[in-house]
C-alpha cells in the first residue's frame, strides 16, 4: 500500500532554492543575451512541471492544446534556439514566483513525495529459515497504526496525520524434492487483502479496500546442517511483486503499486539447544510508474532502492513455546525520482522492535509479534502487531523444527 504526503520544512529551505533559481536566471541573462529578446510565442502558456535547484516543483497540468511539441530525436528540440531559451527562462521565472508564494504563505514544502511500496517488515521472525519438502500454508493478519509523519530529519510534521492499515496476506509455498546446488527448489505466491485509511493534515483523506499486488517467487531451501553444538539452515528466494492490486491515478491513496517490485531475500537460522537466532535480508528494487497520481502533473515516478532486514532471537520456555525479541530495519539507499529528477532528502528509514511469542504443535505454528517504530525518516511512525498462522503438509524428508 502506498500514499503520497506533503512534507513540511523551514522557510530557510524555500529561500535557499529561491536563491538558486535567481542564480539560474542571472546566469541566463549574462550568458545568453538573445534569450532576453523573446518573441510573443516564446513562452509556454502552461507547464507539466518545473524542475530546478535540488527538487522539482509540481504544478497543475495545463490545457493549452496549441503548445509546441516536446523534444524529439534523443532530446534535441525542434524549436529555434532563442525560443528554447525563452521557454527555459519562463519556466525558471515561474519557479521563482512559486517559491516566493510558498515562502510568504507557509513553510510547506511545495513538492509531493512518493513512498516506497509495502515490504516485509517484521512479518517473518522466529525459526524463519526452517522448512522441508511439502506444502506451506500461511495467513498473516496484521494491524498498523501511525499517528504522526516524520520528515527527513526525523522531526514530526505538524498536525494530526493518522494512518491506519489492516491487512491479511495469504501465503502458499511448495518445496519440491528436486535439488539444485544442494537445495530444494521452492515456489511461492503471496496475496494481500488491505484496508487502508489515511487522514493527513494537508487535506489528503481517503480510505481504500481491496486486493494489493500479487507476489510470486522462486528459490532454494537447504536442509539443516550441524554447526558446532547447534544446527544452521538457510534459504534464498527471488520475489517479484506484480502490478495487479487496486490502483487509480485519480486517487492520492492506493493499495496497488502500479509498478514491478523486485525483492530478493536470504533467510538464515541458527539454533542451539533452547536458543535460536534468525534473520532475513532483503534488497528492494522498483520499476517506474508511468501513470502516477494526476495531481502531481508529471509523466512518471520511480521509488528508490532500499535494503531491509528482519531479525529475531527466541528461547524455548517449553517444548512447543518460545518467547523472544524481534525487530526490523529499513534504509533507502537511492533517491526517489519524478520524471527522472532525483528528490533530495527523500530517503526513507525506519526501525521497529518488540516482543514475540511462538506456540507450535503437530505441524501447526502460531506467532504473535509486536513492534514499536523509532528513528523514522520520511514516512509514518507508529506501531504494528502481526499474527502468523502456519500449517505444513510434509511430503517426506522433513527437518526437525
Amino acid at each position: 500500500m502506498r500514499f503520497y504526503v506533503t512534507k513540511y520544512t523551514s522557510l530557510k529551505w524555500t529561500f535557499t532554492r529561491w536563491s538558486r533559481s535567481f542564480s539560474v536566471i542571472w546566469s541566463m541573462f549574462t550568458s545568453h543575451p538573445e534569450a532576453r529578446r523573446r518573441s510573443p510565442r516564446a513562452g509556454p502558456s502552461s507547464f507539466d512541471y518545473v524542475a530546478a535547484g535540488s527538487g522539482p516543483l509540481i504544478l497543475q497540468r495545463g490545457a493549452d492544446e496549441n503548445r509546441a511539441a516536446p523534444p524529439v530525436g534523443g532530446g534535441v528540440s525542434i524549436l529555434p534556439k532563442a525560443q528554447q531559451q525563452g521557454r527555459l527562462l519562463a519556466r525558471t521565472v515561474a519557479l521563482l514566483m512559486a517559491g516566493m508564494v510558498c515562502a510568504l504563505a507557509s513553510p510547506v514544502l511545495c513538492f509531493a513525495q512518493v513512498q516506497l511500496p509495502t515490504v516485509n517488515l517484521g512479518d517473518t521472525n522466529f525459526e524463519d529459515a526452517f522448512a522441508g519438502p511439502g506444502w506451506l500454508l500461511q495467513e498473516f493478519p496484521e494491524a498498523y497504526v501511525a499517528s504522526e509523519l516524520k520528515d527527513s530529519h526525523g522531526k514530526t510534521i505538524l498536525g494530526s496525520n493518522p494512518v491506519t492499515g489492516y491487512s491479511t496476506t495469504t501465503h502458499v509455498a511448495f518445496i519440491s524434492k528436486k535439488r539444485v546446488l544442494g537445495g530444494w527448489l521452492v515456489g511461492e505466491v503471496l496475496q494481500p487483502l488491505v484496508d487502508l485509511d489515511v487522514q493527513l493534515a494537508n487535506g489528503t483523506s481517503s480510505r481504500v479496500r481491496g486486493l494489493a499486488d500479487l507476489t510470486v517467487g522462486t528459490g532454494l531451501q537447504w536442509a539443516p546442517k550441524k554447526s558446532g553444538d547447534g544446527a544452521f539452515v538457510h534459504r534464498v528466494v527471488l520475489d517479484v511483486g506484480l502490478p495487479t492490486g487496486k490502483y487509480s491515478d485519480r486517487r492520492s491513496v492506493n493499495i496497488g503499486n502500479h509498478f514491478v517490485v523486485v525483492n530478493p531475500y536470504y533467510a538464515l537460522t541458527y539454533e542451539r539447544k533452547q536458543v535460536e537466532f534468525s534473520a532475513r535480508l532483503h534488497y528492494l528494487w522498483n520499476s517506474t510508474n508511468t501513470d502516477p497520481y494526476v495531481g502531481f502533473g508529471i509523466n512518471d515516478m520511480q521509488p528508490g532502492q532500499a535494503f531491509h532486514v528482519n531479525y529475531a532471537a527466541s528461547y524455548a520456555l517449553r517444548k512447543n513455546v518460545r518467547l523472544g525479541f524481534n525487530g526490523y530495519w529499513l534504509q533507502q539507499v537511492t533517491d526517489h525520482e519524478l520524471d527522472g529528477t532525483s528528490l533530495p532528502d527523500s530517503r526513507e528509514r525506519t526501525v521497529g522492535f518488540g516482543p514475540g511469542l511462538q506456540v507450535s504443535g503437530r505441524n501447526l505454528w502460531l506467532r504473535l509479534n509486536g513492534y514499536m517504530e523509532a528513528n523514522v525518516r520520511n514516512r509514518p511512525s507508529g506501531f504494528k502487531v502481526t499474527l502468523r498462522l502456519s500449517k505444513t503438509l510434509p511430503t517426506g524428508e522433513v527437518p526437525k523444527q
